[in-house]
C-alpha cells in the first residue's frame, strides 16, 4: 500500500509539475510517455531511467524508417532537442537540414536519480512534410528510446514500437 501511495504521490506532483490534467499514458520498457491534446497542440511528458538522450517517434508504420523522431538530452540544466526525419535505417536527418523546420516547444526537463524527463509540445499538424500528422483516434506506431549517452549520434541503449491511438 505504501508503495502505491507514493506511486500515485508521484503521479499527482507530475500533474502540477507539467500542467498536464487529462493525461494519457504509454510506458514501454521504463520509457512514459504522457501527453493531453490542448487545441491544436500535443503537450507531453518523456522520462527514462538514463541520463542520457531520450526519444519519442511517430510513424503509420512499424518502423524506424520514414519516423518523425524526437530526441531530448539534458546537459546540466539545459535541455535541448533535436526534430527528425528518418531517411533510412541509421540515417535521420535534421528537418531543418531537410527542408523542414524544428517544430518542437521544449518546456523544461529535470535529471535525477538516475532518470530524465523532459517536458515538451508539438503541433497536431505542423504544415512540414517532415513531420508526422497526428489524427485523433487513428491507430499508428509510437516509438520510444533512450541510450546511455548524450550524443544523438549514439544510438539506443532501449527502443520499443508500441502501437498508438491518440486521444483527447
Amino acid at each position: 500500500m505504501v508503495v502505491k501511495q507514493k506511486f500515485l504521490c508521484f503521479l499527482a506532483s507530475l500533474c502540477v509539475y507539467t500542467g498536464l490534467k487529462a493525461q494519457q499514458s504509454v510506458e514501454a520498457s521504463g520509457i512514459t510517455f504522457q501527453y493531453e491534446v490542448k487545441g491544436d497542440s500535443i503537450h507531453a511528458v518523456l522520462s527514462a531511467p538514463t541520463e542520457g538522450w531520450v526519444g519519442v517517434g511517430f510513424n503509420s508504420k512499424n518502423s524506424i524508417v520514414g519516423s518523425d523522431l524526437l530526441l531530448f538530452n539534458m546537459r546540466g540544466k539545459q535541455v535541448t532537442g533535436t526534430d527528425l526525419f528518418v531517411k533510412g535505417a541509421g540515417n535521420p536527418v535534421k528537418d531543418s537540414e531537410n527542408g523542414g523546420k524544428n517544430t518542437v516547444l521544449i518546456h523544461g526537463g529535470t535529471q535525477e536519480s538516475g532518470y530524465t524527463k523532459i517536458q515538451f509540445s508539438i503541433p497536431l499538424d505542423s504544415k512540414d512534410s517532415n513531420d508526422f500528422v497526428h489524427v485523433l483516434g487513428q491507430k499508428y506506431w509510437l516509438i520510444l528510446a533512450y541510450s546511455v549517452s548524450d550524443d544523438f549520434d549514439h544510438h539506443s541503449i532501449v527502443r520499443k514500437h508500441v502501437p498508438f491511438i491518440l486521444k483527447r
